[in-house]
């Protein structure tokens, strides 16, 4: 996985971990891959990795059972679509909104290119 510079790594497996539940490749029920399984895939410290698992047992969509690790919640991808759309109108959005406006695009001609 290749990480960018424009938003913290551990935020960026949230997000691929997102992908994956949107995507269907992480089934609800099931075992997701184990941090050190994660840490060594993406090339990154395991503690990077324990805060973007944390951050996601917050969300209710993972949580972690005894001798098994952490487990995909049933609802895993309804509570990650939603949380995906409120990012997509609250930050997503504006931005281009504000982009829009700066060069000159209309509402219609965001439109006619979709």
């Amino acid at each position: 996985m290749e990480f960018n510079d424009n938003k913290p790594i551990y935020r960026q497996i949230v997000d691929h971990a997102f992908n994956m539940i949107i995507d269907g490749k992480w089934p609800p029920g099931e075992r997701i891959p184990s941090v050190r399984e994660m840490s060594a895939e993406m090339g990154v410290n395991t503690r990077t990795v324990l805060k973007a698992m944390e951050d996601l047992q917050g969300l209710e969509v993972i949580e972690s059972r005894r001798g098994m690790g952490f487990i995909l919640c049933q609802d895993a991808r309804l509570k990650v679509t939603e949380a995906r759309r409120r990012e997509f109108f609250e930050v997503t959005l504006p931005a281009i909104s504000e982009e829009m406006a700066r060069l000159g695009i209309s509402k219609d001609d965001l439109i006619a290119h979709l």
